[in-house]
């Protein structure tokens, strides 16, 4: 991870999509711009999914990294 330091970590393992992005747009309302969001899932099919909820919504990609069988996915809020 390069210097990215999350404020906050969501952790929606166990959950299919479309929960994580739910939770996800539930939890990204809590930060200010600026401030960056991990979101950790199990769902391999939540990582595209994200990326365009990203892109949608004008929020920050930033990285994404996988370990055993869970992924990190890092958005910075915009705005």
């Amino acid at each position: 991870m390069n210097n990215i330091k999350p404020v906050s970590s969501l952790d929606c393992s166990g959950h299919l999509c479309p929960v994580p992005i739910h939770m996800t747009e539930t939890k990204i309302k809590e930060l200010s711009g600026g401030q960056i969001l991990e979101v950790i899932f199990t769902d391999p099919g939540a990582k595209p999914d994200l990326q365009m909820w990203c892109r949608v919504n004008r929020h920050d990609f930033l990285e994404y990294r996988k370990e055993k069988a869970k992924h990190f996915l890092y958005i910075k809020k915009t705005g």
